[in-house]
C-alpha cells in the first residue's frame, strides 16, 4: 500500500471512530435529557455526565491521531479546514465525502442536543429554586402564625 493510500485509510479510520464516539455521545445527551425532564433524577444525571466525560476524553485523545495524520500529510493551506483538505487530496475516493458529511451531521446534532439539555437543566434548576423559596416562605409564614397564637394542624 502506498503512503498516500495509507494516509487515506488512517483518515477514514479516524473519521469512523469519531462518528462512533459522537453517536455514543449523542445517545448520552438523550439520556441526560431523560434524567432531567422525565425522571427529575439528579443521581442518574450525575452518572450520565460522568460517562459523557469519558467519551469526551476519548474524543480528545482522537485529536492526537488527527495531529499525527496532519503531520504526515501535505501541509494544509491557511483558511482551509482539514476535511476540505482531505477531499482535495483524495477527490476520487467514493467513501470520504459521505464519511465527512456524517461527521458534520452528527456533530451538528450533538451541538443542538447539548443546547437543549443545558436549557432543560437551567429550567429544572430555576423550578427547584422557586420551590425552595416557596417552602422557605411557607415555613416563615407558619412560624409567624404560630408565634401569633395560631394553631397549625
Amino acid at each position: 500500500m502506498q503512503d498516500n493510500d495509507k494516509l487515506l485509510e488512517q483518515a477514514k479510520q479516524l473519521i469512523a471512530r469519531e462518528i462512533k464516539l459522537c453517536k455514543i455521545l449523542r445517545a448520552m445527551i438523550s439520556r441526560e435529557l431523560e434524567a432531567i425532564v422525565l425522571n427529575a433524577d439528579m443521581d442518574e444525571l450525575a452518572v450520565v455526565l460522568e460517562k459523557k466525560d469519558d467519551v469526551i476524553a476519548e474524543l480528545q485523545l482522537l485529536t492526537d491521531g488527527w495531529q499525527e495524520l496532519i503531520n504526515s500529510m501535505k501541509p494544509i493551506p491557511q483558511g482551509v479546514n482539514m476535511f476540505t483538505h482531505l477531499l482535495e487530496l483524495y477527490p476520487d475516493d467514493a467513501e470520504l465525502p459521505a464519511l465527512i458529511q456524517e461527521t458534520h451531521d452528527v456533530s451538528t446534532s450533538i451541538m443542538k442536543a447539548e443546547e437543549d439539555a443545558i436549557s432543560e437543566l437551567d429550567k429544572y434548576r430555576s423550578d427547584l429554586r422557586s420551590q425552595m423559596v416557596r417552602r422557605a416562605n411557607n415555613k416563615n409564614a407558619a412560624a409567624s402564625y404560630a408565634r401569633m397564637g395560631g394553631s397549625i394542624i
